[in-house]
């Protein structure tokens, strides 16, 4: 989605009154939201369930204690209510200065528990008497470092010129003539020099074409180019750091604990984990959003589920992020076993706090009035499995498959047998490994 330019009136009118101090966007958005659902008259788990969340995550969104990672459900929570594209484009800006104040915040601290992990780390493994690198050493030696290193890749400073021969005899010369030489001497080894590689490339480029003809021969018949097919009706987004009832969920990460942030929050998931490094471990739930593009429907015939690399386990620990739950996820479920050859999406039924949602039996519609999101959770306990979705549709005689996968990349999820499990003390405000 293409952000617009400017910015609208209703959003001055917010931040006018909300200042621009930290949070007030966050601010800002929560109580548009809060006036979005309270003007709707209907309860948060019936709105979150047409929204594809769950209630819990959004009340969370609703009392500002979260940014919606994307603006996706913000825009359907606000066309489930019957605002205006100017009102949705309003809403839209808000969530942008909302959700650049998360980013910001997420990486300050990122920054801040890495460096006073590492600064603890350093002093923890400093022996007594040993003399350690102050930041301002450090900085002139990869200030000098990096001038000598440029130097050397410009070609004004030959490699060899390090070492000073004192001998006179120029075939003592490996790095080019030193400043010393005679001037003709040094002219005339580098034409030698040039003269050698041209041999060499002449020779190289008689011997290829030698080669070509039989190679020609070899090779097939140039194929007719296929034509790629067009664009599907309808657009879908991913996200596969979906939390189990929106707090529970377990990564396997290398390192030692101490060097560990604090877990997050569900939001800030997928930032945390790059950071990391961190994998997945057990089971990896990934909504699928999708919309279609006008009001024609589009028929979803089937959902595939394809392994494409398969290994053992991946090394690690097993840190789990439960923090408080919240209400069951309301959106349609599917349960892949990927440790089987061939894995298949079963359709389970989903619960919304005590209200249970029909399973989903294929085929399914969508339109651009009538959005829909799955839940595709996906367990290993025996492989470490990188993973895709297929999609199978049809519109108006038009048929194919779509991959849904995380950004180009396969989703990956690895069992973790036997890994050491850590949970995280808020009073003592460290990972504290299970008993």
């Amino acid at each position: 989605m293409e952000r617009p330019l400017g910015r609208p009136r209703e959003v001055e009118r917010v931040l006018g009154e909300r200042g621009t101090g930290e949070g007030s966007a966050r601010e800002a958005l929560a109580e548009r939201l809060r006036e979005l659902r309270e003007g709707s008259g209907r309860t948060y788990a019936s709105l979150a369930r047409r929204i594809g969340v769950s209630g819990s995550t959004l009340h969370r969104y609703c009392t500002g204690q979260t940014v919606p990672a994307e603006f996706a459900p913000v825009e359907r929570l606000a066309r489930l209510c019957g605002r205006s594209g100017e009102e949705r484009e309003a809403l839209h800006r808000l969530w942008l200065r909302a959700d650049a104040e998360r980013v910001e915040r997420q990486e300050a601290w990122m920054t801040g528990s890495l460096a006073a992990a590492v600064g603890e780390d350093a002093e923890a493994g400093a022996a007594p008497g040993t003399v350690t690198e102050t930041g301002a050493d450090a900085a002139v030696r990869r200030s000098r470092d990096t001038a000598t290193g440029t130097q050397a890749l410009s070609g004004s400073v030959p490699p060899a010129a390090a070492a000073v021969h004192r001998d006179e005899d120029s075939s003592a010369y490996a790095g080019g003539p030193p400043a010393h030489a005679p001037r003709s001497r040094s002219v005339r080894r580098w034409v030698q020099a040039l003269a050698v590689c041209a041999v060499a490339a002449l020779a190289l480029v008689l011997v290829a074409a030698s080669a070509g003809p039989s190679r020609q021969q070899q090779r097939p018949e140039r194929q007719p180019p296929v034509a790629r097919p067009a664009a599907p009706p309808f657009t879908w987004t991913s996200d596969d750091h979906v939390w189990k009832y929106g707090c529970g969920h377990t990564y396997l990460v290398g390192g030692p604990p101490a060097a560990v942030p604090p877990p997050p929050a569900e939001a800030d998931a997928e930032s945390w984990a790059t950071a990391l490094g961190a994998v997945h471990a057990g089971e990896t739930g990934v909504r699928i959003t999708l919309q279609g593009t006008d009001e024609r429907a589009v028929v979803l015939e089937a959902l595939r589920i394809r392994v494409v690399e398969r290994r053992e386990p991946a090394e690690g620990r097993v840190h789990r992020m439960s923090s408080g739950c919240g209400g069951a996820l309301t959106p349609r479920m599917f349960d892949v076993d990927l440790d089987v050859a061939r894995p298949v999406a079963r359709s389970v039924p989903g619960n919304d706090t005590g209200e249970p949602i029909p399973v989903v039996s294929f085929p399914y519609r969508v339109s651009a009035s009538d959005p829909e999101v799955f839940l595709v959770t996906g367990r290993a306990a025996r492989c470490d499995c990188d993973w895709v979705a297929e999609l199978r549709w049809s519109s108006g005689g038009r048929s194919g498959t779509v991959r849904i996968d995380d950004g180009g990349r396969p989703f990956r999820t690895s069992g973790a047998p036997g890994r050491p499990v850590h949970d995280y003390d808020f009073v003592t405000r460290r990972w504290v490994a299970e008993p």
